[in-house]
């Protein structure tokens, strides 16, 4: 996201009483040698993003903030511009600590997207579909004598595709949650939290004998345990392991197939670490349930991990090494009579970044990423160079 929250940090010059008004703009330059991301139709292009972006910070001082923002990707290819595509993001984070303890927290993403980067279930990677998400997470609580916090949460996400072939992509969720936090060391607090879900497929096809007896909404409780810390510590983020079980509403899948309900370990951990003021390291473990669509019996078990280095050097530019492996194991077989789908997926990126203002920068970077396959027509190989320029006021 062109805007994010180091941007904000970095941002804030236009102040207007207790509002501060961050403009901020990325200029990209991509060129990517497999635009589609496939094995047999391998297409290379140079592909320059328009990336603006505004944010409006309001402060209660000393207890939190207010923030307002808009991303924008418009991405204009040089020999295929019927590729061309917008993406829009509107947000809002709401963070409030009350006087006798009680705090809130809102953050709402709602994204207008006709990309070709594919959702959480890989549906339509490389291809370019409408769609709009909206992403919307609260937690409400209280904290005790500065050592012990309870909280509520609700989170809503939706996903709605443009065109009706993509129907079977078509989804809400629901989820409530309570969790307690506790700490035991000056800036580190240990947590446990338990969620209940469910998931509902809204747009059904009865003419494929996709109706509400067949499709595959299911619903799900999950147990989360792990640490995370204050603001200025040198370890950030969370490590969060648990555990998931899910439960499909119906018994067979249009084609008669039947559901399989399934339970197993899950993980959502994002830790950075500051060694020194120079260098930060950074972890990342991720595990999820991931279901194919609305009309299938079909899901796979996500499971990857990151590494990541950014290092200052001579004063000035600043390094980044990230690496990432995941692997994705399905239930099933694509065809009857097949194997079971497996994927590996890798990525490997390093870039370098120079401050030419404090408000300004620009960049290079490549970015190597990799699919195999037990089926040839899911793998590919693509390479990106960028350079960039961007701008935070």
């Amino acid at each position: 996201m062109a805007l994010s929250v180091n941007a904000m940090a970095q941002g804030g010059k236009i102040q207007i009483g207790k509002t501060k008004v961050i403009p901020a703009i990325s200029l990209q330059g991509v060129y990517d040698d497999n635009i589609y991301l496939s094995a047999g139709h391998e297409e290379e292009d140079w592909i320059t993003h328009v990336m603006p972006a505004v944010g409006l910070n309001y402060a209660f001082p000393e207890r939190g903030s207010v923030t307002l923002g808009y991303n924008g990707d418009l991405a204009y290819y040089g020999d295929n511009d019927d590729n061309d595509w917008q993406t829009h993001k509107g947000m809002l984070s709401l963070d409030y600590e009350a006087p006798g303890g009680l705090f809130l927290g809102v953050d709402e993403v709602y994204t207008d997207a006709e990309d070709p980067y594919g959702s959480a279930e890989q549906y339509g990677l490389g291809v370019k579909t409408e769609r709009w998400n909206n992403d919307l997470k609260t937690a409400i609580g209280y904290q005790f004598y500065d050592r012990f916090k309870v909280m509520g949460y609700y989170n809503f996400y939706k996903q709605d595709y443009e065109k009706q072939e993509d129907y079977a992509q078509d989804y809400d969720d629901n989820e409530f949650g309570v969790g307690a936090q506790m700490r035991f060391l000056p800036k580190t607090w240990g947590f446990i939290r338990y969620h209940y879900g469910e998931r509902d497929y809204f747009t059904n096809k009865p003419a494929e004998n996709v109706t509400e007896a067949t499709d595959s909404d299911f619903d799900w409780s999950r147990l989360n345990l792990g640490l995370t810390w204050d603001a200025g510590a040198k370890l950030t983020g969370e490590l969060n392991f648990g555990y998931q079980w899910k439960n499909y509403e119906n018994a067979t899948d249009p084609a008669g197939d039947r559901y399989d309900d399934e339970d197993t370990w899950i993980a959502a951990t994002a830790v950075s670490f500051t060694a020194t003021p120079t260098t930060t390291l950074s972890l990342d473990i991720a595990r999820a349930l991931r279901e194919s669509a609305s009309n299938t019996n079909e899901f796979y078990e996500d499971t990857g991990i990151g590494l990541g280095l950014t290092q200052k050097l001579l004063t000035k530019f600043s390094l980044s090494l990230n690496g990432r492996y995941s692997k994705n194991d399905y239930n099933r077989a694509p065809v009857t009579g097949g194997a079971k789908k497996e994927q590996d997926n890798y990525l490997a990126s390093v870039g370098l970044n120079y401050p030419i203002h404090d408000w300004l920068k620009a960049g290079v970077s490549y970015t190597y990423s990799k699919k195999n396959s037990n089926y040839s027509e899911d793998e590919f190989t693509d390479n990106q160079f960028m350079i960039s320029l961007s701008g935070v006021y």
